[in-house]
């Protein structure tokens, strides 16, 4: 779904909260990968961002086939944040699908929205996905609708309300059922209409 879009609308070069800010479009920009996938899946978004001039890394979380805790793939995502970038930097984050949830557990959990700018999640199960009730991994029962992990992300926003959040979700989405639950409670939602 991301490829198909120009960066700007998945970044954009706007600051926080949409003013203009030199700061915010230099940011560098963490990419999440989505469940079974790894930073390689993120290689076509980073040639997109240098083309921009915008400076890109990518995590791979590891395990990230969902046998492990959403909680414990952001302690991962907190510890790459320290290891690459200095203390008073911010950045601009990006988390597909599963990598969004990790993401956002990170800014409002783990306290990294005194770091992150912009948080932009891509396809990411926000309210649950049916799907998850195929597998009985630990991250994805966490990613079932209910769940106790995504009733304590969508119960307290306010970490999110200093940050520029904008959730990219389709609806026509064959793996977050149903497809509105990539929805994000705060922030801007901008409907994808392809695949």
């Amino acid at each position: 779904i991301w490829a198909a879009y120009p960066v700007r609308m998945l970044i954009g070069t706007d600051g926080a909260k949409g003013t203009a800010t030199s700061s915010v479009a230099k940011s560098r920009v963490l990419l999440v990968h989505g469940i079974a996938d790894s930073a390689a899946s993120m290689r076509v978004l980073q040639k997109r961002l240098a083309r921009d001039g915008r400076e890109s890394l990518a995590i791979s979380l590891m395990p990230g086939d969902g046998s492990v805790s959403l909680e414990v793939l952001s302690l991962q995502l907190r510890d790459y944040v320290r290891d690459h970038f200095s203390p008073d930097e911010r950045f601009d984050l990006v988390g597909f699908s599963m990598g969004g949830l990790v993401c956002r557990h990170y800014v409002q959990i783990l306290r990294g929205s005194r770091r992150v700018d912009r948080l932009v999640t891509i396809s990411t199960p926000n309210h649950g996905t049916l799907l998850a009730f195929l597998n009985r991994r630990v991250g994805c029962k966490e990613m079932r609708p209910g769940s106790d992990f995504l009733r304590r992300l969508n119960r307290d926003c306010s970490a999110l309300h200093d940050i520029n959040v904008t959730s990219f979700w389709t609806p026509w989405d064959l793996i977050i059922l149903p497809a509105k639950s990539s929805r994000m409670p705060v922030g801007m939602n901008r409907e994808i209409s392809t695949l």
